[in-house]
């Protein structure tokens, strides 16, 4: 019994956290094609690489200072840092305009107010989640659309590094959810296993 409500609570929470991880990427990652209404030229895929990489960052940003598993502290730590190295590296492929943003996009606070709401097991369950959904998301787009839409052989090849990090960001997010999904599925039979053995007293 005790395993089907955290099954149940969890498929709630997956839901919720799709819904989220998918519009906040979905957003990113359809900017430029809105704005120019064709095929990517290399500053398009660039700006979008940044915008997925500033949407990761805040998201991670935000929450970090509420988390207190170790290792989905460390899961924020490297993406906001490894993607903090990105951005220098494809802005360079970004002409200056003027803009104080190099994605061309409004700063959003979506992703970050979904979360705020959210504290403890809650808010880390959301947060490793989100990160699965999102770095599936950005792998499909970058080899669906982005690698094959550079024109320069050198964003080509930064765009097959961003691949390998994005790669090794999502496994490490799925490592993280199936410990945290572990960790708490045990806490809670440990939990149902204490409530039962005091209810079956005298």
């Amino acid at each position: 019994m005790h395993t089907r409500k955290t099954i149940s609570k969890m498929g709630a929470f997956a839901l919720a956290v799709f819904t989220l991880g998918a519009g906040v990427t979905g957003r990113a990652m359809a900017a430029s094609t809105a704005a120019g209404g064709g095929a990517l030229d290399d500053t398009q895929i660039a700006r979008r690489v940044l915008a997925l990489n500033h949407s990761e960052e805040r998201t991670a940003d935000a929450v970090r200072g509420k988390l207190v598993s170790t290792a989905v502290w460390q899961l924020a730590e490297r993406i906001s840092v490894d993607d903090a190295a990105l951005d220098q590296k494809f802005a360079s492929f970004v002409p200056a305009d003027g803009r104080s943003d190099p994605t061309g996009a409004p700063q959003a606070g979506t992703e970050r107010a979904d979360l705020s709401n959210l504290s403890g097991d809650d808010l880390e369950q959301a947060y490793v989640d989100r990160e699965v959904n999102s770095h599936e998301a950005m792998l499909a787009a970058i080899d669906r659309e982005l690698i094959p839409a550079a024109r320069s052989g050198d964003l080509q090849q930064q765009l097959t590094e961003l691949r390998s990090q994005v790669a090794a960001h999502l496994q490490s997010a799925r490592n993280v959810q199936h410990a945290e999904w572990t960790r708490r599925t045990l806490e809670q039979e440990r939990a149902d296993i204490s409530k039962e053995v005091g209810n079956s007293g005298p």
